[in-house]
């Protein structure tokens, strides 16, 4: 069962089930009287009410149902995020639904991965109605002119009846630009779709998620069994996210206490015993004359119970002891035990009154479940304006394209130009950026204030003049304004360099946690005024964004980024602060990031000073050249300043006086055709 081509599961009798690892957190503490137990369907023996799971599993493995005027479809989440959520819950018990999903929950987590159209705004209402819809479609790359593969389908749907829907409309010609379609998937979907050369690739795509199952939607429904005033009874009722949290920690404390009482029970019935030997070892030698001396067992346990004041279980204990038991290394190691009884029943005690404390044990088995099991997440949420309707609109002619951008902020798209002069710009203004790109492609401008704002090349104004402000395409705040960009076409993209296995450490965080894998993508690097720099790569920003961006650095306040630059990874770190300091480093020693981060710190900075820019070098005699005030250029570059590491002060270059003016290379990104 489980299969996504639908294929239908084999006879009991040629199955097996393997638990997962996971699966076990549902069933520990099952045995330590934490939930209560009832017959099960034919009265032969007892089965749980419910499992005393650690894992939040009603919004993690989601839920779907129907019954007499009702019914319930609960999709599955990221684990990390539902815990995150659970946390947050802990340390403040009155947040409300629409923090927890601005803060930790994204959305809905397939395990089929795919695109999630909708926005944030619906995905909140949802959370706080009950009820809602996901758009939900599965994710597509191009290789090439002549293919695409599909890469993830819409969760619950059959890839095999995908494959046939799109076959069948290629063999009744409803999708001119296909020419044939092939499922080589293996353990991953690749759904590999034949395009006729010069055709159209998302006039195609378009069609298909009009007309096939490769686009589908998912209705929420978060109706769940809800706890009532009487004990054993539950009613169906329609929740919010935050009622669900809520009932899933209530049960976990529930589950805790249980479990250190039932501990506290089998402990003291286990000092009861210990104490009975405790006694009788003050005076052994007369218990053992007396038990020698008795009739028989019911006899001696008679004379003990009269003696030394046991009860009848100590006694049973003591008399059922083999005499080696009685040894002094026996002994002291019985009254080892009974300290260590004591103390962890008065532990347990103590645990048992403070109910801060048992929630800190909850937080603590959490923390372990999203540690041990919490993964990246599959499904990605793109939002309306990644939405592809079929309509004449978005037949986009392909064709090979600049996007020039200049210091200013002015953008426009043009075929050809001769040289840097020949683009025409502003008074005053000078370009910054020539990018090449097809017209089907995205560009990226990265801002100041930590976002990222992607567009299709195509919206961008074909024009010879100076073009618009990029500030008509995107929402930007005041003061903000483009200090770098990239072109997503995949032949302006550089091949990422490979790390050293002795570099691999560089991946991580201080603290020992894995930012990223081995990357399959060119890196961004950025860094801020304050000194910090961050490393990501440009995979999370190729789809076009909605018009306030993405973030891709976290910021404090008054702090802004100074420059961001495309890079493989290889390369230097030429950097240079406002008060004449000069720091070169190379560049994996900035960790990468998954997302939005504050980084590490690129350079220590005096009080007052600031980072003022950097550029990348890969050849001695490249770096970044600045001006002083006294108008003496410098040029950071390894020829005349020191490879040191990152954190580092740098090296004074002016003493009296400061970098007053940079001069920034103008970036020109060709395209390479080989594939």
């Amino acid at each position: 069962f489980g299969s996504i081509d639908g294929d239908n599961a084999a006879a009991m009798r040629y199955t097996e089930a393997k638990l997962q690892p996971l699966a076990m957190e549902m069933l520990e503490g099952l045995r330590e009287d934490t939930v209560d137990y009832r017959d099960n369907f034919d009265g032969t023996m007892e089965e749980p009410v419910v499992l005393p799971s650690r894992v939040p599993n009603l919004l993690v493995n989601g839920a779907s149902g129907i019954a007499v005027g009702m019914a319930t479809n609960i999709p599955p989440h990221n684990l990390g995020e539902v815990v995150d959520a659970a946390l947050h819950m802990i340390e403040d018990s009155d947040v409300d639904t629409t923090t927890l999903v601005r803060e930790h929950i994204q959305g809905p987590d397939f395990p089929t991965g795919g695109r999630i159209l909708n926005t944030r705004e619906e995905l909140a209402e949802m959370y706080e109605t009950g009820s809602g819809t996901i758009e939900m479609r599965g994710a597509y790359r191009t290789k090439g002119k002549t293919r695409v593969i599909i890469e993830s389908v819409p969760y619950g749907v059959d890839k095999s009846k995908i494959v046939e829907e799109i076959a069948d409309h290629i063999a009744e010609e409803n999708v001119p630009q296909l020419s044939n379609v092939r499922d080589e998937s293996t353990d991953d979907v690749r759904i590999v779709l034949e395009l006729k050369r010069g055709s159209d690739t998302e006039a195609a795509l378009a069609y298909l998620y009009k007309y096939t199952k490769l686009q589908k939607r998912f209705h929420v429904n978060l109706t769940c069994l809800t706890p009532t005033e009487e004990t054993d009874v539950k009613a169906p009722r329609q929740v919010d996210l935050r009622t669900i949290l809520r009932h899933f920690l209530d049960f976990r404390l529930d589950v805790v206490t249980r479990r250190l009482r039932n501990e506290l029970d089998e402990l003291e019935a286990r000092i009861h015993i210990l104490e009975g030997f405790e006694t009788i070892f003050d005076a052994l030698d007369e218990a053992i004359k007396m038990i020698r001396a008795s009739k028989n067992k019911a006899d001696a346990a008679q004379r003990l119970m009269h003696r030394f004041r046991l009860d009848e279980d100590q006694t049973d204990a003591i008399l059922e002891t083999r005499l080696y038991k009685l040894s002094q290394m026996e002994i002291e190691a019985i009254r080892e035990e009974l300290e260590e009884k004591r103390a962890r029943a008065e532990e347990i005690r103590d645990l048992l009154d403070d109910e801060s404390a048992r929630w800190g044990l909850v937080e603590d088995e959490l923390q372990d479940v999203r540690d041990d099991y919490a993964d990246e997440r599959r499904s990605t949420i793109v939002g309306p304006d990644a939405d592809m309707e079929y309509t004449e609109e978005d037949y986009i002619v392909d064709e090979d394209v600049h996007v020039i951008v200049t210091r200013d902020g002015w953008v426009k798209r043009q075929g050809t130009y001769s040289d840097l002069d020949s683009i025409r710009t502003r008074d005053g203004d000078e370009v910054g950026w020539v990018l090449a790109g097809s017209t089907r492609a995205t560009v990226g401008f990265f801002t100041n204030y930590g976002t990222c704002y992607t567009t299709r090349i195509a919206e961008i104004p074909s024009t010879t003049g100076y073009g618009d402000p990029v500030q008509k395409l995107f929402s930007f705040d005041d003061g903000e304004h483009v200090v770098g960009v990239v072109s997503f076409d995949d032949r302006a993209l550089p091949d990422p360099f490979p790390e050293e296995p002795d570099e691999q450490g560089d991946l991580f965080d201080p603290n020992g946690e894995p930012q990223a894998d081995a990357p399959d993508h060119p890196y961004v690097v950025a860094i801020s005024k304050s000194g910090q720099a961050t490393r990501f790569t440009v995979d999370g920003y190729v789809e076009p964004s909605i018009s306030t961006g993405r973030k891709y650095m976290r910021l404090e306040d008054d702090d802004e980024v100074v420059r961001t630059h495309l890079a493989r990874g290889n390369e230097n770190i030429c950097l240079a602060s406002h008060d004449g300091r000069a720091l070169i480093f190379p560049m994996h020693q900035i960790s990468v990031y998954k997302g939005p981060a504050k980084g590490v710190r690129a350079i220590r900075l005096e009080e007052g000073d600031r980072a003022l820019d950097f550029a990348l070098s890969t050849r001695a005699r490249r770096g970044l050249a600045v001006q002083t005030n006294n108008g003496r250029d410098e040029v950071v570059r390894t020829t005349k300043f020191d490879v040191t590491n990152r954190g580092a002060k740098g090296t004074l270059v002016i003493e009296r006086g400061y970098f007053g003016e940079v001069y920034p290379e103008p970036v020109e990104v060709t395209l390479s055709h080989g594939s």
